[in-house]
């Protein structure tokens, strides 16, 4: 009797062991066999070009180094996951197509490339970088950015709705400004969404550049007074 129970309990042993394994298995496959996750970053539109000498030259003198100070974004879409919206009211928070950086570093990323290429390309080239960066020690222009909204509609439109200040450091002249700015969205897929607010990103950018430009040419309050 004694015999009999230790077979049978080794018989269930086993069976119970094997049926774990199974179950481990299906487990690990279904794990593997899910929707593989997609990392997407704001692009910054283009190869650099240098720009012509001569162009450069007759434009003007080089402007100070310009720093991105400060980007903030709505807590709402301030995560890894893309957030998209379906109607007015209900948002679209996806798994699988996630952020390859902090959006708030994509966008200041991206404004400091085009910022840079576009002084370049209007004859004032400077330097350019985005906050913690740290190779410019003493800037002359500050920027900050406060994305309102960076929304998208599949097969509507992606909108980014900015507010934006420039500040240059030598007398605390500020200029202010608000873009809003929309793509339409060709299509359902992530690719499309993230190329439409590329394309509207590109509209804020161009504006904050313009006003940089501007700001620098201003004269600086006190400068040339003589006594």
């Amino acid at each position: 009797m004694s015999r009999l129970n230790l077979d049978d309990a080794s018989r269930v042993a086993s069976r119970c062991a094997a049926t774990l394994l199974a179950v481990c298995g299906i487990l690990a496959g279904c794990a593997g066999g899910g929707t593989p996750e997609t990392f997407y970053a704001l692009n910054d539109g283009g190869a650099v070009q240098a720009t012509p000498t001569t162009r450069a030259a007759a434009a003007g003198p080089s402007l100070p180094g310009v720093v991105i100070s400060a980007v903030t974004v709505p807590e709402l879409i301030d995560r890894p996951q893309i957030v998209t919206r379906d109607n007015a009211q209900r948002v679209v928070v996806s798994e699988q197509n996630l952020w390859a950086e902090p959006l708030r570093s994509g966008v200041a990323r991206i404004l400091a490339t085009r910022l840079a290429r576009e002084l370049a390309e209007a004859g004032r080239p400077a330097q350019v970088a985005a906050y913690p960066q740290t190779s410019i020690a003493a800037p002359a222009i500050r920027i900050t950015v406060d994305i309102v909204r960076f929304d998208a509609v599949p097969n509507g439109e992606a909108v980014v709705d900015a507010l934006w200040s420039v500040r240059r450091v030598a007398d605390a002249t500020v200029r202010t400004g608000h873009t809003v700015a929309s793509v339409p969205i060709d299509g359902t897929s992530y690719d499309a969404i993230v190329r439409s607010w590329n394309g509207a990103m590109r509209t804020v950018d161009h504006d904050i550049a313009a006003m940089v430009l501007q700001v620098g040419d201003l004269p600086v309050a006190g400068a040339g007074t003589t006594r």
